[in-house]
């Protein structure tokens, strides 16, 4: 079940970020991130036998106001490999699409092929750009585009 999360509840709160940290490491969200992206951004999670276990963090682009960044997406690493990751990134695509959002904008390790396998096999992202030394040095990054009315043609 998808759900879009609209409450800061502590024990919601402490799970999420039990994800990003699992994850990301030291470079996942923490209680200071999601409620702000709780309260102003969207982050959407999806359960499996009442259990949340996953979760996908947007903010909106300043200079593109109808362009979401998908800042993150985790998956329980238990729970990985049976296509609920995609079936969150799919469903929360057209929850966006809703709200007017026409294109998703994200960035993603080069050196993690099957992220980007995922996201320009299964989904349909195009790779734009890359930055070199995006989060320090050695931490390169591709940019990866989806327009919203393509994904929907195809869904």
């Amino acid at each position: 079940m998808i759900e879009l999360v609209q409450s800061v509840e502590p024990a919601l709160i402490k799970r999420l970020v039990e994800l990003e940290i699992s994850a990301f490491g030291h470079g996942g969200m923490n209680e200071w991130h999601l409620v702000p992206f709780i309260r102003h951004g969207r982050v959407f999670i999806i359960r499996k036998d009442r259990e949340i276990v996953g979760l996908i963090q947007y903010m909106l682009d300043w200079t593109c106001p109808q362009k979401a960044y998908m800042v993150g997406v985790s998956t329980d690493k238990k729970w990985r490999g049976q296509g609920l990751g995609t079936r969150l990134l799919q469903e929360s695509f057209k929850s966006l699409h809703q709200e007017n959002i026409t294109e998703i904008e994200l960035t993603v390790d080069p050196n993690n092929v099957a992220a980007v396998a995922i996201y320009e096999k299964k989904l349909g992202f195009q790779i734009i750009e890359r930055r070199e030394n995006e989060y320090g040095m050695g931490e390169n990054r591709l940019v990866m585009k989806l327009t919203l009315a393509d994904f929907m043609n195809k869904s």
